[in-house]
């Protein structure tokens, strides 16, 4: 009997901790980062693209 009363108070909190678990892991990811810039039909650009740091000429 103890536990089947048991095995009830399980499935009857399940889903609250299921969405307190789901709520925590998504305040622990990095923020989104926008997408990228489409220049033309054959160039985008990443918003993190810095053209001094990976210009090879220098």
């Amino acid at each position: 009997m103890q536990r089947e009363i048991q095995r009830r108070k399980f499935h009857a909190t399940l889903p609250q901790k299921l969405d307190k678990a789901e709520e925590d892991w998504h305040a622990t990811q990095p923020p989104m980062t926008p997408p990228p810039v489409r220049l033309d039909d054959l160039h985008i650009r990443a918003h993190w693209f810095d053209e001094q740091d990976t210009d090879p000429t220098d």
